[in-house]
């Protein structure tokens, strides 16, 4: 199921790009209408790139992560919006191997974090992540 959330976020996220479209109108949670335990994503509706970079936006039941991805770096927030014992952090792919970067982990409910990442020495990102979760 974790794989599933994950693999549809991510491939929503591509596809946004490839097609240059996205979602329009206000965001809004939309947990209701996925599901409790499904992830989702939202391309276009936040702030343009920095040149050179990629937006990011996800959600799920725990939280939620906004931000951009880099060659160099990635940057953004993440949010905790569920008092559940689960913290959701941002996860983030290299472009070349099966490495991941995770970002910091935030709890209790209501608490943000903004944060800084940078890949593997000598790696870049892939220009997609993931919201994820572990127990705090």
């Amino acid at each position: 199921m974790r794989r599933t959330a994950i693999l549809t976020s991510t491939v929503a996220v591509l596809a946004t790009l490839a097609l240059g479209t996205g979602p329009a109108g206000a965001a809004s949670d939309g947990a209701a209408a996925r599901g409790a335990g499904a992830a989702g994503t939202r391309a276009g509706d936040v702030a343009a790139a920095t040149p050179g970079c990629t937006v990011f936006r996800f959600w799920r039941a725990e939280g939620r992560t906004e931000g951009e991805i880099c060659d160099g770096h990635a940057k953004g927030w993440v949010r905790d919006d569920k008092a559940d014992g689960r913290c959701p952090f941002t996860r983030f792919y290299s472009l070349w191997d099966d490495r991941t970067v995770d970002g910091p982990q935030i709890g209790p409910k209501g608490a943000v974090r903004h944060f800084t990442v940078y890949p593997p020495k000598g790696q870049v990102f892939a220009r997609y992540a993931s919201i994820e979760w572990r127990s705090c």
